[in-house]
């Protein structure tokens, strides 16, 4: 059982790292959305949610090397890990909420209706065998959710994703120091 003196130790270091989550994760937004002007932009995105992972073990491993002196149990790392990445969720559902609320101003949703006009993507949308009407009625009714909407489905998106990463990184990351018995 963990202590509630290890427990706020926990919840303070994963409000830190939540941070860098949250700053990722903005920034690879913020790729994708510049992406609409610049396509290169797009791999700033996709390194963004690449860089994840990495960047979760990275932090477990400061937190279990540098503050626990080498040992955590699967359950701390669990915690860990998903306490960071859910701050994180926290971050950038705010930002997402900002962003939709006082910057987009219907940019995005016009950027993909337009993008669906071009014949070059309804050739491609044609090609996997989707329905092109179907995909435009999508993008029509994506237009009509409010931005806080947006940033609940980006929050809670990212909470299944921490506690999904959580389980996996906190598995790998854990190392139990056998106990030393005195002589």
């Amino acid at each position: 059982m963990i202590s509630s003196t290890d427990y706020i130790q926990l919840k303070a270091y994963a409000r830190q790292d939540g941070i860098f989550f949250g700053i990722l994760w903005i920034m690879a937004f913020a790729c994708l959305i510049y992406s609409m002007q610049d396509p290169s932009l797009q791999f700033g995105f996709i390194a963004g949610g690449f860089a994840t992972p990495f960047l979760a073990y990275y932090r477990l491993k400061h937190f279990r090397d540098k503050v626990l002196e080498g040992s955590i149990s699967f359950r701390r790392a669990f915690a860990f890990v998903t306490l960071a990445m859910g701050y994180g969720a926290i971050i950038m559902a705010a930002a997402t909420y900002i962003y939709f609320y006082f910057l987009d101003h219907g940019t995005f949703i016009g950027f993909l209706q337009q993008s669906f006009s071009t014949p070059e993507v309804r050739q491609s949308i044609m090609q996997t065998g989707m329905d092109i009407q179907e995909m435009e009625k999508q993008v029509q009714a994506l237009s009509q959710i409010r931005p806080i909407d947006f940033a609940f489905s980006v929050f809670s998106n990212g909470i299944v994703s921490a506690i999904f990463m959580g389980a996996i990184i906190g598995f790998i990351g854990k190392r139990v120091k056998p106990l030393k018995i005195e002589d």
